[in-house]
């Protein structure tokens, strides 16, 4: 990948800011690695692009996990190891992930990620050439459907499901 938006600077940014942050990886919402640097890269077995495919992928089943009982903007995702931890974080069309050791100071770093993230989303929409659509749930047929439907008693619990349904599709 040529950087020439500066993401290598903030990705080493990052990792410079805190004792304890070994590996940061950046990856799109479909798992593609985007960029990563590492303090440390003499394990030739990890594989990165796995690493960046599956915090993507737990990134957003989390997320869906927290929309589905409603509460809204996911934030970071924090898995605990006896070794270290992952932290994972949204940036708006990607997730910025971080392995690190267990004796940093959590605060800090989800303060770091969070401002890292937010520069990071920039270049990339930029990059896109677009911002992230946010769209409102709706809680009602709107009234120029709603008049052609003719329900009867026998169809509410369908029509509850439908509009159930319709609710849930706006999410994603």
């Amino acid at each position: 990948m040529v950087d020439d938006d500066g993401l290598a600077d903030i990705l080493h940014e990052v990792i410079t800011s805190t004792a304890g942050i070994n590996r940061v990886i950046l990856a799109d919402k479909t798992g593609l690695t985007l960029a990563h640097t590492a303090k440390f890269d003499f394990d030739e077995t990890i594989d990165i692009d796995g690493l960046g495919a599956i915090s993507s992928a737990v990134y957003l089943a989390s997320e869906t996990q927290g929309v589905n009982v409603h509460l809204t903007d996911m934030q970071v995702v924090i898995a605990e190891f006896t070794n270290g931890k992952i932290m994972v974080a949204n940036c708006g069309p990607a997730v910025l992930c971080l392995i690190t050791d267990n004796n940093i100071a959590i605060g800090m770093v989800r303060m770091l990620m969070k401002q890292a993230a937010k520069k990071i989303q920039k270049i990339l929409e930029a990059r896109m050439g677009y911002e992230e659509e946010i769209f409102e749930p709706m809680d009602f047929i709107p009234e120029e459907l709603s008049d052609d439907l003719d329900v009867s008693s026998d169809d509410e619990d369908l029509l509850q499901d439908l509009e159930s349904a319709l609710k849930d599709l706006q999410f994603f």
